[in-house]
């Protein structure tokens, strides 16, 4: 198999220590960031008690680390540029047709004014360069939910004093720094293809509309690591307690290609028509019948709306996606009202933008029974 960016797996037959070893290195970050930030993230929850200590120790994390990445890129973006790459964003999600030719300027736009850069730096500490580095996360269109998570987060720094939001910021960022160090010793193995990707295949995407997406940096894809088991454990007890579950899968674990797949819509997502016996999804499919759980694909991440219009109070969802997507996946799911755990896929290879062909990819079954409660045996 080939290791494109990330395996689960790491040369072993299944990825059931990846999950061990992202389930130690939560609880490591957790008292870590208590250390750290505790009462930062007391005086923040309190003003902002919506969501559990933990998911709010993610955005914090989210936040540390996007300004350790892009700070310096955000300043650079011009008003102009911004608002234009933002409307593009906008019109992506909401114009299905017109897709291939905003892409098309998506993809030249964001070389020009969004492709990062490799010097990472702190930037100033204050609610103004906040406001710039939300601005150019807005203006790629690939961090919707991160932006929305974190604006709450500037209005509570607007409100203090500037020499204690500048404290607070650097406290963020220096949770980002140790985060980073000690991510790579707990979970570098499994994100070994990151780098290589980055210096020999990555500058092929320059001038497409995922230049920003596919060069996400090897602390990034931690950070969504240890994200997925904050937000399972996070929303498990809504999970559980919804009767009906379905498993949204994306369309690169198909065997076939779109055009000889025979999946047709239904509601959330399409329906396997099993054309073929050997396609992971098919097999999920028949699992699903056997233990009570829909199956539906997702062919990409902007058609998850919900359920297609029918009502969801009964309904939890298990999102399998790559790495990259599923920090922000588990905040749309959030936001659309449907309690949701995650399976990471063991190795991406969707043909949009990590192999030309397509790597059918797969996950580990045991992990999707137990977040299922179902006989692993």
């Amino acid at each position: 198999m080939e290791i494109i960016t990330y395996s689960l797996r790491a040369g072993a037959q299944n990825s059931d220590q990846y999950y061990a070893d992202a389930a130690a290195f939560t609880d490591e970050f957790l008292t870590q960031c208590e250390e750290l930030a505790g009462p930062l993230l007391g005086d923040f929850q309190r003003a902002n008690p919506s969501l559990s200590r933990e998911e709010r120790m993610l955005e914090l994390l989210s936040l540390g680390t996007l300004w350790h990445i892009y700070s310096d890129d955000a300043t650079e973006l011009g008003t102009l540029p911004a608002a234009v790459l933002a409307r593009l964003a906008a019109w992506r999600q909401e114009c299905k047709a017109l897709k291939p030719t905003i892409d098309w300027a998506r993809g030249i736009l964001a070389t020009l004014f969004l492709e990062p850069e490799d010097d990472p730096m702190a930037g100033w500490f204050t609610v103004e360069y906040l406001d710039k580095l939300l601005d150019w996360l807005a203006a790629t269109g690939e961090f919707r939910q991160e932006v929305a998570h974190l604006r709450p987060w500037r209005d509570f720094f607007a409100a203090l004093p500037p020499a204690e939001t500048a404290d607070h910021l650097i406290t963020a960022v220096a949770l980002a720094i140790w985060f980073e160090d000690r991510s790579l010793e707990a979970l570098g193995g499994y994100t070994e293809g990151v780098d290589r990707f980055l210096s020999e295949e990555y500058p092929c995407h320059r001038w497409r509309e995922d230049v920003i997406f596919t060069g996400r940096k090897r602390v990034e894809y931690h950070l969504n690591m240890v994200g997925a088991e904050i937000m399972n454990r996070a929303f498990r007890a809504d999970f559980v307690a919804r009767p009906r579950k379905v498993v949204l899968v994306p369309a690169c674990m198909r065997a076939l290609p779109e055009a000889d797949c025979k999946a047709e819509p239904s509601g959330m997502g399409l329906s396997c028509g099993a054309c073929e016996p050997r396609c992971r999804v098919h097999q999920l499919t028949k699992l699903g019948e056997k233990y009570g759980f829909g199956v539906r694909i997702l062919p990409h991440e902007s058609d998850f709306s919900g359920s297609g219009g029918t009502a969801t109070s009964d309904i939890a969802i298990v999102g399998v996606a790559c790495v990259t997507n599923l920090v922000a996946g588990g905040w749309k799911a959030q936001a659309l009202g449907l309690p949701a755990q995650c399976v990471l896929l063991d190795y991406a290879g969707c043909r949009n933008h990590w192999d030309d062909e397509g790597i059918p990819t797969e996950i580990n079954i045991g992990q999707l029974k137990r977040v299922l409660a179902l006989p692993t045996a």
